[in-house]
């Protein structure tokens, strides 16, 4: 493992008193659960027990977000007034669309490579006060390959992995993109300070972030939100690199109300779990 410039705080296993009353207490319920016979019912619970903990929320939401990113939107929407709010990954424009919406005065930018997608993008968003950018951003500049469903193309799924949409078909289509960084295109357009990052780019989300690394270590981002989803597995990307390019922020998962579970300090058996969820991180 390459060495970690700031140290991440991990939670320890300490057995005590209390852990082993728990253990036998629950002894008996893994005993009638943990067999076969029982894997349609400890299934069930394991799917409930995901959605408490702020995984696999996605309910629709009024506005084309998920209810929780709406009503997490709603609640810091006083923040965002007259800010720079940036949207990597806009799709067809839902996020941006609501962003604009809460916040009028805001500076809001909309980042989408996808060619048709990004024509999509452009009539959704018509009228709107947003700057469009037909561009990618990550961890390097240049020119890059994006991939998609060769059956539905344009899809809210498109990556530049080939392995993440081999994941659920083999029929893909191939788009030559442009790519940037966030630290260039922030130098670029003399913007000092982001009040609000959302990055959902299926898989590279960590790679938008490592092209952020100057603005990050400055803490001249002051809220992102991004995703953890099955597209991580193909591009072999764990939750504990997050928490390496995140130094000096703290990690939450979003809940369905709108509030924020904390996640620190790292824990595997909280942490990599590879079903969709979104994160938010805010300086320590």
């Amino acid at each position: 493992m390459s060495e970690i410039a700031h140290p991440i705080k991990t939670a320890i296993w300490r057995d005590s008193l209390v852990k082993r009353c728990l253990a036998a207490a629950a002894y008996p319920l893994v005993w009638a659960f943990n067999r076969p016979s029982a894997a349609w019912a400890s299934r069930a619970l394991y799917d409930f027990a995901l959605r408490c903990n702020g995984i696999a929320i996605n309910f629709k939401g009024r506005h084309g977000l998920n209810r929780a990113e709406e009503r997490f939107l709603d609640s810091i929407a006083p923040r965002l007034q007259g800010g720079v709010l940036l949207d990597v990954g806009a799709n067809y424009g839902s996020y941006a669309d609501y962003l604009s919406q809460l916040a009028p005065t805001a500076e809001i930018h909309a980042f989408e490579p996808h060619p048709s997608t990004f024509a999509r993008l452009t009539r959704h968003l018509a009228g709107r006060r947003v700057t469009l950018v037909q561009k990618a951003l990550g961890d390097t500049s240049g020119t890059l390959s994006l991939f998609d469903f060769a059956s539905g193309d344009g899809s809210t799924q498109a990556s530049l992995s080939r392995d993440a949409i081999g994941i659920f078909d083999s029929q893909i289509v191939e788009h030559q993109i442009v790519c940037t960084t966030l630290d260039d295109y922030l130098r670029d357009e003399g913007i000092g300070t982001v009040d609000f990052l959302k990055i959902d780019t299926e898989g590279f989300d960590l790679n938008v972030l490592k092209g952020a690394a100057a603005a990050i270590r400055g803490q001249r981002i002051k809220l992102i939100q991004f995703e953890f989803v099955p597209a991580n597995i193909a591009t072999h990307v764990t939750m504990r690199d997050f928490f390496e390019a995140l130094p000096g922020y703290n990690i939450y998962r979003l809940c369905l109300n709108g509030e924020l579970m904390p996640l620190f300090p790292y824990d595997v058996k909280r942490c990599e779990i590879y079903v969709t969820q979104n994160l938010i991180a805010r300086p320590a």
